[in-house]
């Protein structure tokens, strides 16, 4: 199982943007090999992590090669001030 985390700094008036958009998906339902989709807000604020998990690698990176990745992420604001930082784990227990 792999589980990949992204960690949003997000500056205080992008909050509300980000969250609507966040509140508009669906989450992953139906997307193949993914297990589960969590959005979590720094409870002191400027953060988020969204942490997806896979039943494996594979699932992962068919997930990131997918027109529905495209589609998904192409409504990103190409402007936004919005830092990332992806990283990748295996589950061991």
């Amino acid at each position: 199982m792999i589980v990949a985390i992204n960690r949003l700094q997000v500056p205080a008036t992008y909050a509300d943007h980000l969250e609507q958009a966040f509140g508009k998906t669906r989450g992953m339902d139906g997307v193949p090999g993914c297990t589960g989709f969590e959005c979590l807000r720094n409870e002191d604020g400027g953060e988020y992590l969204v942490v997806t998990r896979w039943i494996d690698r594979l699932s992962y990176e068919s997930w990131l090669s997918s027109d529905a990745f495209q589609r998904v992420h192409s409504q990103a604001n190409p402007d936004s001030p919005v830092k990332t930082e992806l990283s990748l784990y295996e589950v061991l227990t």
